[in-house]
C-alpha cells in the first residue's frame, strides 16, 4: 500500500505532469463536487430572498430544508431559520478544501435533507412537477457520493500534496510551466539589483540562498541573493510562476490568486508556503 508519503514524494519531487491519471481523476471528482455543493448553497440563498420578497420566480437548484424553515415563518425570523439550516452546508463547502473529512459530512446533510424532501412530497401526494426536484437532488447526490469515494481514495495523501494537485487541475499545466500570461526569462542572470523597496510575500533560506517575493505597486519579483531574476508586471495578479536558475538550482514561486496561496520551491522541493490575506 501506498504511504502518504510515497504520494507525496511522487507530487512534489516527479511534477504533477508525472501524477498518476487515477489520482488526478480523484481530485477532479473532489474539486466538481465541491463546486455543484457551492451551486446548490448559492441558488438556495436565492430561492430564499426569492421568497422573502413575494416574488413569483424560483430555481430548482437548491436546497430543501432550508425553504422549509423559511415557509413555517414567512418572514425575518423565517429567513434566519433558513440561513441557520444552510450554514452546515456552506461550512462543509468551505472547509472541506483542506479538511477533505467535510465530504462525507456534507454527503449526509443532503442526503437527510433529500429523504425529508421525499417523505414530505409523498405525505403530500406525489405530483408530477415534483420530478424536476427529485432529478436535482439526485444530480448533487451524484456528486457528493463522487467526491466522497474520491476523499476515500485520497485519504493517504498529504493535504499540501493534495491542494498542489488541485491547483494542477484549476491550471490545466504542469505546476512549474509558465502559463503563457508572463514573460519568459532565461532566469540565468539577473535583471536587476534589489532595490529594497516594496513588500515581501514570502520568503526563505535554503542552502545559502536567501530567497523572496516582493510585491510593489504593478510588479511582482523573484528575488535570490539581492537579485531580481524574474518578475510580473501588472496591476492585477493572475495564478502566475516566476523562475530562476542558479547553478544547479531551479527556483520558482508560484501565487494562486483566488486562494491566496504562494509556493516556493528548489528543484521541484517545496521550501515554503504562506497564504497571503491582501
Amino acid at each position: 500500500m501506498k504511504t502518504g508519503y510515497t504520494v507525496m514524494y511522487k507530487i512534489l519531487c516527479k511534477g504533477l505532469y508525472a501524477m498518476e491519471p487515477s489520482l488526478k481523476q480523484q481530485v477532479l471528482k473532489f474539486k466538481r463536487a465541491r463546486s455543484n455543493l457551492l451551486a446548490a448553497i448559492i441558488f438556495t440563498v436565492v430561492n430564499t430572498l426569492l421568497m422573502f420578497l413575494n416574488a413569483n420566480i424560483s430555481f430548482l437548484f437548491s436546497i430543501f430544508t432550508p425553504q422549509l424553515l423559511f415557509g413555517i415563518r414567512e418572514d425575518a425570523m423565517g429567513l434566519l431559520l433558513a440561513l441557520i439550516a444552510l450554514a452546515p452546508f456552506f461550512v462543509c463547502w468551505l472547509l472541506s478544501q483542506r479538511r477533505r473529512a467535510f465530504m462525507p459530512v456534507a454527503l449526509i446533510l443532503f442526503s437527510l435533507d433529500s429523504l425529508l424532501f421525499v417523505y414530505l412530497a409523498v405525505s403530500a401526494g406525489f405530483e408530477v412537477s415534483y420530478l424536476l426536484d427529485v432529478a436535482f437532488h439526485v444530480w448533487i447526490l451524484f456528486y457528493l457520493i463522487s467526491g466522497t469515494v474520491a476523499w476515500a481514495r485520497l485519504r493517504g495523501v498529504d493535504a499540501d500534496a493534495f491542494h498542489i494537485a488541485l491547483l494542477e487541475t484549476d491550471n490545466g499545466v504542469p505546476m512549474h510551466q509558465n502559463t503563457g500570461a508572463l514573460p519568459q526569462q532565461s532566469g540565468g542572470a539577473p535583471l536587476r539589483g534589489d532595490e529594497k523597496k516594496g513588500r515581501i510575500l514570502i520568503a526563505a533560506d535554503y542552502e545559502g540562498l536567501q530567497i523572496s517575493v516582493k510585491r510593489t505597486y504593478g510588479l511582482t519579483e523573484l528575488i535570490v541573493d539581492g537579485n531580481v531574476y524574474d518578475e510580473f508586471i501588472g496591476v492585477f495578479e493572475p495564478d502566475y510562476s516566476l523562475t530562476a536558475h542558479m547553478q544547479d538550482k531551479k527556483i520558482v514561486a508560484m501565487c494562486k490568486s483566488l486562494s491566496g496561496l504562494l509556493y516556493l520551491y528548489v528543484n521541484d522541493v517545496l521550501i515554503a508556503k504562506k497564504r497571503r490575506w491582501y
